[in-house]
């Protein structure tokens, strides 16, 4: 089955102007924008540059070897960035700015890019979760904490693009860059908002609650938000989330293969969209729902002050450092939670009962649902 290397290779000679954005190039950039471009953006003192030149010098610093980015993100994010690098259409986009924080305490792992494509449009572009373990521990904040500093990071920087640079606008983001994609489109100012012609959150987590779902903000944004999910879906149906998502087919065995967006399948110029997730998905789908309501509210304090001793036991930022020392790693943390107050562990064991049930009823529930489904699906004429 086809790919984005595919889509690259056969439509690489076409620029936005001959052939407008569209949901694979979403997943291009997100998926590229994991090679860590930021140092050599930095050298250049805020000057502007092709992706080709960022991308290709990025490729020669990390040895001009085809590397995994970290623990987790594998070797394809590298070949996607050069194979993009090397084409018409991705290699002559202008990048206007790369802004990246990174802060221990409070937890924040944010980086962000501003492409300026031929036909005049504006590109955001927000990086997921990367391999540091900071990254992690921001996303337990996303419930815990009833939000995350790169929340507002997100807002700001669409912002100060929107002011600088005139025309239609176009936000990406995949996992956490997903969530912060959404969130600053709904938190952006009013006369921005109206700017923007595409909003694509790739398979990012939901919120701590519903209540943005419901507002003014999301309605007006909902006209060009595309909210894109495989067929197990794990990641994507976290937290509170909405149900405003499309399908997508994807070759990896389960859900958290899947999160990969390099086994997200296209065809010609557009991903595989299916009519439905999968048994597996529609149970991550229920359990996830569960979970939100599983936590009790009070409970959100233990979580983040447990987890944060527990990320300062390990004494590592990155997961392949973490790999590396595992042993101390781990030792580390284990003392971590031991000295941790009795009364808070148990908190903290508390906020998650019930989970066994939760899974259990989801499978159940889901079971019934799709028999029910056949059933009152119409019977095939047979000829």
């Amino acid at each position: 089955m086809a790919n984005t290397y595919d889509y690259i290779r056969k439509y690489g000679n076409f620029n936005f102007s001959q052939m407008p954005f569209n949901d694979i190039d979403s997943v291009c950039l997100c998926h590229s924008f994991y090679l860590p471009v930021e140092s050599v953006y930095r050298n250049l003192n805020g000057k502007m540059t092709s992706l080709k030149d960022l991308y290709m010098k990025t490729f020669e610093l990390r040895g001009s070897k085809h590397k995994a980015v970290g623990l987790i993100l594998s070797k394809h994010v590298s070949i996607e960035a050069v194979e993009m690098a090397r084409s018409g259409r991705f290699g002559e986009i202008t990048v206007a700015d790369v802004s990246e924080t990174f802060l221990t305490s409070p937890a924040v792992q944010f980086a962000a890019m501003t492409l300026l494509l031929d036909n005049g449009t504006t590109v955001i572009v927000y990086r997921g979760t990367d391999d540091s373990i900071i990254g992690w521990k921001e996303d337990l904040d996303i419930l815990a904490k009833k939000g995350i500093p790169s929340h507002n990071l997100a807002a700001d920087y669409l912002n100060r693009a929107a002011e600088k640079y005139d025309g239609d606008i176009i936000i990406c983001g995949h996992s956490k860059g997903g969530n912060l994609a959404l969130w600053a489109a709904l938190n952006c100012e009013k006369n921005v908002r109206s700017r923007i012609k595409g909003l694509y959150n790739l398979e990012g987590p939901g919120f701590y609650n519903y209540h943005l779902y419901g507002t003014n903000e999301y309605a007006e944004i909902k006209k060009v938000y595309h909210h894109l999910i495989p067929q197990s879906a794990f990641v994507g149906v976290m937290l509170a989330h909405d149900e405003d998502y499309s399908v997508i087919k994807s070759n990896g065995l389960i859900g958290p293969i899947q999160h990969d967006l390099h086994t997200w399948l296209t065809q010609d110029d557009s991903l595989i969209y299916l009519p439905e997730l999968s048994f597996m998905g529609k149970i991550n789908d229920a359990f996830m729902k569960k979970l939100i309501e599983l936590v009790p509210e009070e409970y959100y304090g233990t979580i983040e002050k447990v987890a944060d001793n527990v990320v300062k036991g390990l004494g590592e930022l990155y997961l392949v450092d973490f790999v590396k020392n595992i042993s101390p790693s781990l030792k580390g943390a284990v003392k971590a939670w031991r000295d941790t107050d009795a009364d808070m562990r148990n908190d903290f064991k508390n906020s998650f009962k019930g989970t066994g049930k939760a899974i259990g009823s989801s499978i159940k529930e889901t079971r019934a649902q799709v028999s029910a489904e056949k059933k009152s699906a119409p019977a095939t004429v047979q000829s």
